[in-house]
């Protein structure tokens, strides 16, 4: 006979994780404005994975996380243009996003704080050089006595 643990979740520590988007449905927020909701895989550092739900919100105040997740996964964004997005253009998308751990009714669960521009993650640093104007102060044992 076949066994499992009953209400085991798995809280992944903060961070940043490559996630798959398993499942999406088109919906209604509390406000009646539509939503997809996603539910998101998530691969954790021991292997085992996790599952993150989070919602693209179509409110105004709440575009640019569809344009994160949508550059996240991938999309190139064009300044003004009228986007059709759907629950099923999510569907196996994948990218990367930074993890919280929040606390939901007296329990700890993962949240999607932010998805990463995958553009900005696969590049290294370039280091800056900085010029100053500034005349050279003396070192300590330079400086004159009084």
């Amino acid at each position: 006979m076949p066994t499992y643990t009953q209400g085991l979740d798995i809280t992944l520590p903060e961070g940043t994780y490559d996630f798959v988007v398993a499942d999406a449905n088109d919906k209604q927020s509390q406000s009646g404005n539509d939503m997809i909701e996603l539910q998101l895989i998530i691969k954790g550092p021991d292997g085992q994975e996790s599952k993150i739900f989070d919602n693209l919100v179509f409110s105004p105040k709440a575009f640019w996380k569809i344009d994160m997740f949508r550059v996240c996964t991938g999309d190139k964004l064009v300044a003004g243009q009228s986007v059709e997005f759907n629950a099923e253009d999510c569907l196996d998308r994948t990218g990367k996003c930074y993890v919280i751990v929040d606390k939901y009714e007296g329990r700890e669960r993962n949240r999607v704080k932010e998805y990463l521009d995958r553009d900005a993650i696969d590049k290294p640093a370039v280091p800056q050089q900085t010029v100053s104007a500034r005349k050279p102060q003396p070192v300590d044992d330079e400086l004159p006595m009084y």
